[in-house]
């Protein structure tokens, strides 16, 4: 029996913008059939706070959610997580809601991930998907923008796609915007108003959550594609003509393309920079390798003459080269910056769609110059070295770590099957057995993820040695947090008393304000900080 295939709308919001540090305050959602009519009743979840973590005060002005209400409403961050998981993992569930791709999906991977969940599985297994509405608003604007309305950005111009501004002029009921169900429902009459409008395009990206769809779609510098995203948003829209040039070793879900609406000469010299550059790295191999047989031909007497002259040859070339290194260096260092590429991951349902697509009446009024395109794409694919050098520079690339276990989601390696079944004993165990525990993991990070986990979630079950090494943890990462978050304790009270004396803050705000203030007050006397004045 084929399995039913439901949507789960649903939304956070957050005390913070980094999901790596950063905590979920509210979960909603509601499941609808794939007609997008409800089939369950909506669910609302809150999530707790722990000591070693500071809100956003910034954050919790716009959302009005405070620790004391997550506090009074919310469930430790293991149980509510759990529960979020088991909606998520309903098999046929495609999890859906709007801008869920780049944020509120990178929450629940992190929170999954420090709370021994897998980070991934919800996403694919029995059936399950995961889609975003805000790249079809996008294409609706683009392709298929009759019968509804668009706005735009005052300052700018450029079409607004915010949920708020959108509900508002389609006259979709919207009155507390930043409360995740509020939202959810907001998303939902969204996405319902594009389905009858547009039911073509709706079934059409509803497709591209498969990313086998998409790959079927996408051939490393074959036939030019439209994309819409947000990098190519102008007043006009949001859709260019692209080239696939290359997949990235280090991740196949990770593919580089080329906008044909740039003039593709400078990615050319970049490349070509490149590979020079490289060229240059080899000679400077071969030469040191050629020092060493000229100095063992000298001391054997072999062949003398012709080690010196090679080496002559290899002087001579290495002092051409070095006469240009400087450009060469410059151009080869800003290979992946050049203007025009552009990063898609297949697994995010990209809006790629065929050029067919594109009526005569569609490009001019998204300004798009066909003609110039193609030629553009003329000009690259006389260039193949262009695809290779791209793949080298992409793999070549590295990026700062944070040394903090929680920010080793991406960075670590995935853990092993055998940790994997210790994960399932430890979310099995009651937290009193878990102190007496002992597990020798195969990940070494685990450890500490076990240490931080059971100190987050039922600190009242610490001993009195591990309460001491937890407060000293949490004054440590209020003082000093991992990564480049702004939220140090300093900030946090200067943050507060900054915003409490302006004239500008509204009332409702100074009463946040006000409990945040109190809270981290409280949370310096439970761990022993003395609250800045």
């Amino acid at each position: 029996m084929k399995r039913k295939e439901t949507f789960f709308w649903y939304d956070l919001e957050t005390f913070g913008l980094d999901s790596r540090h950063d905590r979920i305050a509210q979960f909603a959602g509601v499941r609808t059939d794939m007609n997008l009519k409800e089939v369950e009743k909506p669910v609302v979840l809150y999530c707790r706070l722990s000591d070693d973590y500071l809100p956003d005060p910034l954050a919790c002005m716009i959302t009005h959610i405070t620790p004391q209400e997550v506090a009074g409403k919310g469930m430790i961050e293991s149980e509510f997580i759990a529960h979020i998981n088991a909606i998520l993992s309903e098999p046929g569930t495609c999890a859906v809601g709007y801008n869920t791709f780049r944020f509120d999906d990178e929450f629940l991977r992190h929170t999954l991930f420090r709370n021994f969940l897998d980070p991934y599985k919800r996403e694919y297994d029995n059936g399950n998907s995961r889609w975003d509405i805000l790249d079809l608003a996008r294409a609706a604007h683009d392709l298929r923008p009759k019968g509804i309305t668009w706005p735009t950005k005052d300052e700018s111009g450029k079409p607004s796609f915010k949920l708020t501004d959108l509900t508002q002029a389609n006259g979709i009921a919207h009155s507390q915007a930043h409360d995740a169900l509020s939202d959810v429902y907001a998303t939902l009459e969204l996405a319902r108003l594009i389905k009858w409008r547009q039911p073509k395009l709706f079934s059409y990206y509803l497709t591209l959550r498969k990313k086998q769809k998409v790959k079927a779609l996408v051939s490393t510098m074959g036939e030019p594609l439209a994309l819409t995203a947000a990098p190519f948003t102008r007043n006009e829209g949001c859709t260019t003509i692209v080239v696939p040039i290359t997949a990235t070793t280090q991740n196949p879900n990770s593919v580089i393309v080329f906008d044909l609406m740039q003039d593709p000469a400078t990615l050319i010299h970049a490349a070509r920079a490149f590979g020079e550059l490289e060229s240059m790295q080899k000679t400077g191999d071969t030469f040191r390798i050629t020092a060493q047989q000229v100095r063992k031909a000298i001391q054997t007497g072999e062949k003398v003459e012709e080690m010196l002259n090679k080496s002559a040859e290899l002087l001579t070339e290495g002092a051409n080269m070095l006469t240009n290194l400087p450009q060469i260096v410059s151009a080869s260092d800003q290979l992946l910056q050049v203007r025009g590429l552009h990063r898609i991951a297949i697994n995010r349902a990209p809006f790629l769609s065929p050029l067919s697509v594109l009526t005569e009446e569609t490009t001019f009024r998204l300004g798009i110059n066909m003609a110039q395109c193609q030629e553009n794409y003329k000009k690259l694919i006389e260039h193949p070295i262009v695809a290779v050098n791209i793949r080298k520079a992409v793999d070549a690339e590295e990026f700062p770590v944070v040394d903090d276990v929680d920010h080793t989601l991406y960075s670590g390696s995935f853990f092993s099957d055998a940790d994997a079944k210790r994960f399932k004993e430890i979310r099995s165990l009651p937290p009193e057995e878990l102190w007496s525990k002992r597990f020798n993991f195969d990940d070494q990070r685990a450890h500490e993820m076990l240490w931080r986990y059971q100190c987050r979630n039922w600190p009242e079950k610490l001993s009195e040695e591990e309460e001491k090494r937890w407060k000293s943890f949490c004054a440590q990462r209020l003082i000093q947090p991992p990564g480049n978050t702004p939220v140090t304790l300093e900030f946090y009270a200067r943050k507060i008393a900054e915003r409490m004396a302006s004239n500008d803050t509204t009332p409702q705000d100074k009463e946040v304000l006000s409990k945040l203030e109190a809270w981290g007050r409280d949370l310096c006397a439970r761990i022993g900080l003395t609250y800045p004045r």
